[in-house]
C-alpha cells in the first residue's frame, strides 16, 4: 500500500471502518449475538476493537455500539408506563403527592386547557384568565418548534385529511391522523429550549435542590487503547453537589427519521455517564434515567444498573448484563393527556430523588 493509499485509510471516519453489514438495533440478546456474529466480533470487547473504530457518541459506529452490549426493546406506549413504574421507584404514594402537587397549580392547568382546545399562546393576553404563566414559555416554544416556514403541523394535519370530495359530516368524511413524518423543526435549539423549559416548570413544585440545566453535560469513556467524548443536551443538576441525576438528549428531527444513529448515541451517553458516576446515580429503583425530545415528541428511557456491566465497560471482564434502554413513548407535546402524564412522570421523578440532592 502506498503512503497516500494508508494516508487515506487513516482518514475513513469510525462509522465506515466499524460497519456491520445488515445493522440493525438489536431488540434483545439475541438479536445482539448475530450482530455481533455479523461483525466478527466474538472475540472482542469494547477494549479490543481497533481505536479507528471508536468515535464520539453523536457519530458511533455499529461495531462501537454493539461491543457496548447495548439493546433497545420494543418501545413501550404511555399507557404501560403505569403498570411498570414500580420497578423505577414510582410507587402509587409518590405519584399521588405529584398528582396532588401539579392539581393545586393554576398555571399548569391553564397550559392543559390550552392543549385541549389548541389555541396558540400568542392570541391570549397576559391579563386573561386562561393566561398559563410559567407555562406561557414553554407553549410558545411548543408551538415554535411545530411551525415550520410558517406553518403550523395543525395545518399539515388539515391538509393531510382534506380533499375526499365528501361533504362534512357524511360516511366518507376523513378522520385526523398521526402522521408519522414531519419536516425537521427549523433548528434544534427550539425543541431543547422547549423541553429544558418544560422539565424546569414542572420541577419546580417539588421545591428541591435540583435544576434542569441546558448546559451540555460531557462524559469521557476511557477505554485501553482509546477513549470517546460524549455530550449531552443538559441534565438535571444537584445544586449542592453538582452531580448529575437524568440527562437530556434533543434532535431537531423525529424519531422515525434515521433513527439508527439516535438510539446508538443515546446507549454511548448512558455508557458515559454511569462510567463517570457512582452506581448511587441510579436513582430510580437502580435504573438511570433519560429524557429524550425529537422534534415535538418526547420519550423516556430508564437503563438498569448492574455491577458486572460496569466492570466490563471499565475493563472488559466478562460479563452476561446489557445496557438495556427501556424506552416509553412518545409523549406528544400538543396531546393534553400526553403532556398531563409526562409532568406527572417528571414531577415524581424529582420527588424519587429530592432527597438525594
Amino acid at each position: 500500500m502506498s503512503g497516500s493509499q494508508s494516508q487515506a485509510r487513516k482518514r475513513q471516519p469510525a462509522a465506515k471502518l466499524g460497519r456491520i453489514d445488515d445493522f440493525y438495533i438489536p431488540a434483545d440478546e439475541e438479536d445482539w449475538n448475530e450482530l455481533v456474529q455479523n461483525g466478527n466480533l466474538a472475540k472482542d470487547t469494547i477494549h479490543t476493537i481497533p481505536a479507528d473504530r471508536i468515535a464520539s457518541a453523536s457519530e458511533a459506529s455499529n461495531a462501537q455500539y454493539v461491543m457496548l452490549r447495548s439493546y433497545s426493546p420494543p418501545m413501550r406506549r404511555i399507557d404501560d408506563f403505569l403498570g411498570k413504574c414500580h420497578q423505577f421507584g414510582f410507587t402509587s404514594e409518590v405519584r399521588g403527592r405529584a398528582d396532588n402537587l401539579l392539581a393545586a397549580s393554576t398555571e399548569w392547568l391553564r397550559y392543559l386547557q390550552l392543549l385541549d382546545t389548541n389555541d396558540s399562546v400568542n392570541d391570549i393576553l397576559d391579563t386573561s384568565n386562561r393566561w398559563p404563566g410559567a407555562f406561557s414559555t414553554v407553549k410558545r416554544l411548543q408551538e415554535q418548534t411545530m411551525t415550520v416556514r410558517g406553518v403550523h403541523d395543525r395545518d399539515v394535519m388539515q391538509v393531510a385529511t382534506e380533499g375526499t370530495g365528501q361533504q362534512p359530516g357524511g360516511a366518507g368524511r376523513p378522520k385526523p391522523h398521526r402522521i408519522t413524518q414531519l419536516p425537521q423543526a427549523e433548528d434544534e435549539a427550539t425543541p431543547n429550549a422547549a423541553l429544558i423549559t418544560l422539565l424546569q416548570s414542572v420541577s419546580h413544585f417539588a421545591q428541591a435542590k435540583l435544576e434542569w440545566i441546558f448546559n451540555h453535560v460531557h462524559f469521557t469513556c476511557k477505554l485501553r487503547q482509546t477513549e470517546f467524548s460524549a455530550l449531552t443536551d443538559g441534565g438535571l443538576r444537584s445544586k449542592r453537589t453538582m452531580d448529575i441525576f437524568a440527562i437530556v438528549e434533543v434532535k431537531k428531527r423525529m424519531r422515525t427519521e434515521d433513527t439508527y444513529p439516535i438510539l446508538m448515541q443515546e446507549a454511548c451517553e448512558v455508557a458515559g455517564w454511569l462510567m463517570d458516576s457512582p452506581v448511587q446515580m441510579a436513582h430510580f429503583g437502580g435504573h438511570f434515567m433519560l429524557i429524550s425530545q425529537d422534534r415535538h415528541e418526547i420519550f423516556v428511557t430508564f437503563v438498569p444498573f448492574h455491577q458486572g456491566y460496569e466492570n466490563y465497560l471499565r475493563n472488559g471482564s466478562n460479563t452476561n448484563t446489557f445496557l438495556v434502554m427501556n424506552t416509553f413513548g412518545p409523549f406528544h407535546t400538543a396531546y393534553r393527556n400526553d403532556m398531563e402524564e409526562f409532568g406527572r412522570i417528571i414531577l415524581a421523578a424529582i420527588l424519587i430523588v429530592k432527597h438525594a440532592a
